[in-house]
């Protein structure tokens, strides 16, 4: 035998020895990791509960509350919700439901709130909050046309032929017209 077939069959030795104890390592390891107590983070089902006696004895409670918290009466969200599901613009997901998903959204826009804060009243992470609120603004996108009208330039009826209210409504207009005109007199540029 040559040295360099030595050398080849030293090395395929080594390197089965080598394996080998990989082998064993990676399984007494395995027993190891299997003998260790998992974590657990509690029952979902205590988690979910909690969440829901939330929505239900500080939102749903009754309908001054539920406008108070979402700026909503409790049939107006409701219909809100049965619309996203009909459409299939928001889903049920394993861990939180659209009336929750919407929830958090009226909240978070109805009074300005920060992720953190409607995280810590919804018992959620600030970035599932994130999550659907950009969900849930997402679909009130698709709905558009439907729930936001543009604006019209006529002059509302009830305001038009109301003596109390017509008078100020032009003077507006037209204080508004003097400061552009103004603006634009005074302006070098123009």
């Amino acid at each position: 035998m040559n040295k360099r077939t030595k050398l080849l069959i030293y090395g395929a030795v080594v390197h089965m020895l080598v394996s080998m104890m990989a082998m064993v390592i990676m399984s007494r390891k395995r027993k190891k990791d299997a003998m260790r107590p998992h974590i657990s983070y509690g029952p979902m089902d205590e988690r979910d509960r909690i969440r829901l006696d939330y929505l239900n004895t500080k939102i749903w409670k009754n309908d001054v509350t539920c406008v108070n918290m979402l700026r909503l009466n409790r049939a107006s969200f409701f219909r809100f919700c049965t619309l996203f599901r009909e459409r299939g613009l928001l889903v049920d997901t394993t861990h939180i439901s659209v009336e929750q998903q919407i929830a958090m959204f009226l909240n978070t826009v109805g009074h300005n709130l920060r992720n953190r804060l409607v995280g810590t009243n919804f018992d959620r992470s600030s970035e599932t909050v994130s999550r659907y609120f950009n969900k849930v603004l997402h679909a009130i996108e698709e709905l558009r046309n439907e729930l936001i009208r543009p604006p019209s330039m006529a002059t509302p009826t009830k305001i038009e032929g109301n003596p109390q209210w017509d008078p100020y409504f032009k003077v507006w207009i037209l204080n508004i017209g003097f400061v552009f005109l103004k603006s634009l007199n005074t302006c070098p540029n123009v």
